[in-house]
């Protein structure tokens, strides 16, 4: 029995550095939410100029046909001999003029804030090439981590198959049959009655003969293999160690 506990806990061992192994860190998703949402900032600023260039062209393409109407007008007005036509003439060619003088105007706010724009694109891409450095560093620390968590568990993954060796091999398919079903826990210690895998109390009678530990029993409530915790108290991790989460039991 103290081969098969000392299995299950370095089983757990492994099942805590397989978790370890999958989680990325809170330092290496802070960086790629701050970069991706960098990347979205970015990309809304190249529509905006997208947008702003098209209404540009438009603008000035609407500006440039001013200007031939006001050519138009303006070669007209030397050919126009009636003081009544002459002075409607007048008025729309004033009225082209200050139309056209407000599209200058808000043409010449468009470049200016294409400017701007054209600005804050270089600075942000600035900004998004530091950020993927750093999302580069912490990338590079994680595998280094998870190569560090690889060389820990191929160190222990030779104590376990010294130990699974020890241990006859129905007990040990028996073992392995537990463990896949219960989330990597299949041997579990009981106290006071109660068994610390569904931590539901056992009978009276089954309690009696686990204490006489002479043979492998199991809880007939969530099917682990049971020890009497007081008689392998010497076998048992400190209480400080981690353990996997508990399945939660039907």
């Amino acid at each position: 029995m103290v081969h098969l506990i000392k299995l299950q806990e370095v089983d757990l061992q492994i099942l805590a550095l397989d978790k370890a192994k999958e989680k990325t860190p809170d330092s290496l998703k802070k960086a790629e939410e701050t970069l991706a949402a960098k990347k979205k900032e970015y990309e809304a600023l190249l529509e905006e100029i997208e947008e702003l260039q098209l209404r540009r062209r438009k603008f000035e393409d609407e500006l440039e046909q001013e200007y031939q109407r006001l050519r138009k007008s303006q070669n007209r007005l030397m050919e126009v001999k009636a003081q009544r036509e002459y002075q409607a003439l007048l008025k729309e060619i004033e009225e082209i003029k200050k139309v056209n003088k407000q599209r200058e105007q808000e043409l010449i706010e468009m470049m200016e804030r294409l400017e701007q724009l054209a600005q804050q694109k270089e600075q942000l891409a600035q900004e998004i090439e530091a950020l993927e450095k750093a999302v580069e560093i912490e990338r590079t620390k994680y595998e280094e981590h998870k190569n560090s968590l690889d060389e820990r568990r191929a160190k222990i993954w030779k104590e376990r198959e010294a130990l699974a060796s020890k241990i006859p091999s129905t007990l040990l398919k028996r073992y392995e049959f537990v463990k896949s079903r219960r989330n990597g826990l299949a041997v579990v210690p009981v106290k006071d009655s109660v068994c610390d895998g569904c931590h539901m109390n056992i009978p009276p009678q089954l309690y009696n003969e686990l204490m006489r530990d002479d043979q492998i029993y199991e809880c007939p409530i969530c099917q682990r293999i049971i020890f009497y915790k007081k008689e392998y108290e010497s076998v048992l991790p400190a209480p400080t160690e981690e353990k996997p989460e508990e399945p939660e039991e039907n």
